[in-house]
Order: structure tokens, then C-alpha cells, then sequence
């Protein structure tokens, strides 16, 4: 039998270089500045493959997890890592099974929420942007990160959440109390769905160039910038649109598409053309 740690490593690999897609559109990232680079993650314009280093880090960010409850334990706070019901992570799921994420934890009993449930997330940074967080505060220094507890409270209906970073140059820790804000997750569930259902790339930010500091880093830069062709597979073709469930559905041939028949595509493929 697989050890827990296998088990991680394995989910790893595969979330970041395996087929290089995810099912659905990620909390983790619906923060993130630019909407039509949202559309890219979700219908799959472009494979991303990652450096074993990029996937050690990943990995170390899963293995903190393990380390940050265990700390919490430690200090008699109760620490659920996994749904009861399930085993696994607590999910929250919306628009059709499209738009979701795994909360890290819920805590119960710490010290300023006593006898209550709350979120518990943790993240590994580097020094620098560990610092920037110390000083700034996660809403200002890390947006992705708040809109992302945001959304968890929201679905989760939690009165808090408990954000603990730490530098991974120093293991330096920061934690910050996390309070809930409707309008921000009212705002990021309704621009998930806007994203999600939306038939063509949303426009470009405005004085978006290669040479912007979002662009030039950015995984479809050479399709959103250069005429790149998307990647052949069912989300980037005009005939498909998400349908129920988080399943696809194709309008060409009037059937509901899994994951792999997303990924195989077919030879009538055509390419939803890009928005400037």
C-alpha cells in the first residue's frame, strides 16, 4: 500500500506533468490579474510542463501541509486535513462542477475563535515574497491567496481564516487572521462563472504587451501574443461548451465528453479564434 507522502508525490506529478490540465477552474487562481489568461488555463490553450525543480518546490509546498497541522496539533488545536465523510479534502464545487478547490484545513478551537470551526491555509514563499507578506499583509501583498480564503469562507460559511506562511530560505513563520469579506467572494464566484461560459478569450488588459511584466512570464504568452495555435483537444474547439457535472458536451455530434475524450479530441476540430 501506497504511504501518504507516495500518494502526494504521485498527485504531483500528475497535476503538473502529466497532461498538464486541470478538470476545472481553480479558487487557487481566480484571483489572478489577468481574465484572459483564466480562459487559457481553463479550456487548455497550451500544455505547461514544469522543471524537476518547479516540482520538488511544488512538492515541498504539499509536505508543508503535513508539518503545519502537525504544529497545530501540537499546540492542542483540533486539525481536520480531510473530510470524515469522504477521506479526502474538503472540496467546495459551483457553476456546474467547473469552478471549485481543496481547502488545506479546518481548525477548531484556537485561540481567538474558541469553540468554532475556521479555515486553515497554509503556503510556502520565498524570502522575498515572504517578507512582502509580513509587512503588508496577505490583501495586499498576495491578492490570489486572499481572494482564495475568501472563497473557501464563502462556500464554507467559516467566520475566519487562519493564513500561516513560511520562508522557505529560514522557515521564518507568519500568521495572519484572515476575516471574511462577501463582496470579494461575490465578486470572484461571479467572474469564475463569467470565465467559465464564455465562448471566446476575454479581451486583453488594456496596454497588455509581451513585454508586460504579466505577459512576459506567462505560460500563453506565445498564444495570446504570437498566433500560436491552441492545443487540439476539445476545449479549444467551437462545437464544445461546458455542460453538467463538470462534464463537456459537443454540439458536432451530440454527446457528453469525459476528461480523456476531452484530451483525444477529434479530427473535425476547430479552433475558437482569439479576441484582441
Amino acid at each position: 500500500m501506497k504511504t501518504k507522502t507516495e500518494t502526494r508525490i504521485e498527485s504531483v506529478l500528475e497535476t503538473y506533468q502529466g497532461t498538464g490540465f486541470r478538470n476545472h477552474l481553480g479558487a487557487s487562481v481566480i484571483g489572478r490579474e489577468c481574465p484572459r489568461q483564466l480562459w487559457y488555463i481553463f479550456r487548455w490553450a497550451a500544455k505547461v510542463k514544469f522543471a524537476g525543480r518547479m516540482l520538488r518546490l511544488f512538492a515541498r509546498g504539499e509536505d508543508e501541509e503535513s508539518r503545519f497541522a502537525g504544529f497545530l496539533r501540537r499546540a492542542g488545536i483540533h486539525v481536520l486535513t480531510e473530510n470524515p465523510d469522504t477521506g479526502k479534502q474538503f472540496r467546495v464545487i459551483d457553476h456546474d462542477g467547473h469552478f471549485g478547490g481543496s481547502l488545506d484545513s479546518k481548525l477548531f478551537d484556537t485561540p481567538d475563535f474558541p469553540l468554532l470551526w475556521i479555515l486553515g491555509e497554509f503556503k510556502t514563499h520565498n524570502d522575498k515574497s515572504f517578507k512582502k507578506v509580513k509587512a503588508h499583509k496577505v490583501a495586499k501583498a498576495k491578492w490570489e491567496h486572499y481572494v482564495q480564503t475568501q472563497i473557501y469562507m464563502h462556500y464554507e460559511d467559516l467566520p475566519a481564516a487562519l493564513y500561516f506562511a513560511v520562508n522557505k530560505n529560514d522557515d521564518e513563520l507568519h500568521i495572519e487572521v484572515i476575516e471574511p469579506n462577501l463582496e470579494v467572494a461575490e465578486k470572484y464566484k461571479d467572474r469564475a462563472h463569467r470565465i467559465i461560459y464564455s465562448d471566446l478569450p476575454p479581451k486583453r488588459i488594456d496596454g497588455a504587451s509581451p513585454a508586460w511584466y504579466i505577459c512576459r512570464f506567462c505560460d500563453f504568452k506565445q498564444v495570446c501574443h504570437n498566433g500560436q495555435p491552441k492545443e487540439k483537444n476539445c476545449r479549444t474547439c467551437l462545437h464544445s461548451n461546458p455542460d453538467v457535472n463538470g462534464i463537456w458536451y459537443c454540439a458536432r455530434f451530440d454527446v457528453t465528453l469525459d476528461y480523456h475524450a476531452q484530451l483525444r479530441g477529434c479530427q473535425l476540430h476547430k479552433e475558437i479564434p482569439e479576441e484582441v
